[in-house]
């Protein structure tokens, strides 16, 4: 693909946000392509620099937000909860979140994939390596634009196992920051040990989310997810998923989740952007309910489809 810049190159809102207009051509096979600071490039050729903040100490939050047919999936919230963790890392900033989904958009229509999966990562900008954040700085923004890659449906069909692990990050994964070491290694002792990943447990044995999503239970009748606060990373999915279900008629509730309730559970599931409601058959070796996707879920995925993919 070749090199297509932003009529103006410099970092300041109205350059680094300029969106065209062109509308989604589908079904074309194309390169990925990537944005930094003002400039769509091919995604092998973005580059920042060794000093760039988000680099040196992970200091940046991100964003992710795929589409449905051609068209970005709730990006209002997205960008919302991208703004939310921005002010909490009080990473100053001249773009409004109008701009932003405009430049998610652009991404999309100039990716010309069916379906596209948007990164959106923010940094301090480049600095000299020091821990105190400087006084003036200019942000990097970078934007990703893949291929949406499904999971197989052979996954969604039979379900996944995972394994419980306890939850050993930061306090404030209510920020969307970058620095996932330790969801990273949580997710690669699941893979050693033959699972799909890890639900993570306090230490009071209270249930907290999956490396990469939400977790739902169905026990007694209800449906159940952890609550808001500071250990989840309350996604925009789950709350989706929280609404297709009281649609459905299914009762629905916030609270804590036992290790033990989550073991004894008739459903175990889980939510993300892009592999949407997962059914969970198998939790450190033994079966949820019959050790197959079972109804409920169907029926929660069903409802979610039809309220916000259009199907």
């Amino acid at each position: 693909m070749r090199n297509v810049k932003n009529p103006a190159t410099k970092c300041n809102a109205k350059r680094m946000l300029s969106a065209g207009t062109r509308k989604p051509i589908v079904a074309r096979t194309v390169p990925e392509i990537a944005y930094v600071n003002g400039e769509f490039v091919p995604l092998e050729r973005a580059v920042v620099h060794v000093e760039d903040r988000g680099f040196q100490f992970g200091d940046a939050v991100y964003e992710v937000i795929r589409t449905y047919s051609g068209k970005l999936f709730s990006v209002e919230e997205h960008v919302g909860r991208l703004f939310r963790s921005l002010g909490a890392i009080d990473l100053r900033h001249s773009f409004t979140k109008e701009q932003l989904a405009s430049l998610a958009g652009e991404g999309v229509r100039r990716s010309e994939f069916a379906e596209a999966v948007v990164y959106l990562q923010v940094t301090r900008g480049r600095a000299p390596r020091n821990r105190a954040i400087p006084g003036a700085y200019e942000p990097t923004l970078v934007m990703t634009v893949r291929e949406l890659q499904p999971l197989p449906a052979e996954v969604l069909e039979n379900g996944v196992k995972v394994i419980t692990l306890p939850d050993n990050r930061w306090a404030r994964c209510d920020i969307k920051s970058v620095t996932l070491l330790a969801n990273v290694l949580a997710y690669h002792e699941a893979r050693q040990a033959g699972a799909h990943d890890a639900i993570l447990i306090e230490p009071e044995g209270t249930v907290a989310e999956g490396t990469a999503g939400n977790v739902f239970v169905f026990a007694g009748g209800r449906l159940r997810t952890p609550p808001k606060g500071p250990r989840i990373l309350s996604g925009v999915t789950r709350e989706k998923v929280l609404a297709a279900a009281a649609a459905a008629g299914i009762p629905t509730g916030e609270g804590t989740i036992t290790k033990q309730e989550l073991l004894g559970a008739d459903e175990v599931f889980l939510t993300s952007t892009t592999a949407e409601v997962l059914p969970v058959t198998s939790i450190d070796g033994r079966n949820v309910g019959a050790g197959k996707p079972g109804s409920m879920a169907r029926r929660v995925y069903e409802q979610f489809l039809r309220m916000y993919a259009g199907r």
